[in-house]
């Protein structure tokens, strides 16, 4: 394998596990004190600490291995859970709809579509913008 792509699989995996380690050391300190707040202010908290981080460069994660993604998602589901108040072993699928949060997998995917279709119209910073390439097919006039 060539040595860059040993190195970005090696810095994703490095930075998917701060990122795990942060986001449930943040749950756990939350969940001690979710009896002072009410649902909006726990849904507030949760995504500006928690779904925030998960979101940070997540074009980072395409490609990322299977087994780290799903923990990425464990860690969404038991935020999910402390926003809604259920319990551990509860499904949290229907809450993850009412709460408006796409899986980690879709929110990627959702990510680099965004982020493309901005830089294809004009919308990005040029930066972004000269990323891509162009190639216009087709009629002409």
């Amino acid at each position: 394998m060539h040595e860059s792509v040993i190195r970005n699989s090696q810095m994703q995996c490095v930075f998917s596990l701060i990122v795990l380690k942060n986001s449930f050391h943040t749950i756990h300190n939350l969940c001690k004190v979710r009896f002072l707040l009410t649902k909006e202010q726990m849904k507030l908290v949760v995504y500006s600490m928690v779904i925030s981080c998960l979101d940070y460069c997540n074009c980072l994660y395409y490609g990322i291995a299977e087994k780290l993604l799903n923990q990425l998602q464990i860690v969404q589901n038991s935020a999910a859970k402390l926003v809604t108040g259920k319990y551990k072993y509860d499904h949290v699928d229907r809450d993850l709809h009412n709460l408006h949060w796409l899986q980690v997998k879709k929110r990627i995917v959702f990510k680099i579509a965004l982020l493309s279709y901005t830089a294809i119209n004009g919308l990005a910073p040029l930066y972004i913008q000269d990323m891509f390439s162009y190639s216009y097919q087709g009629y002409t006039p």
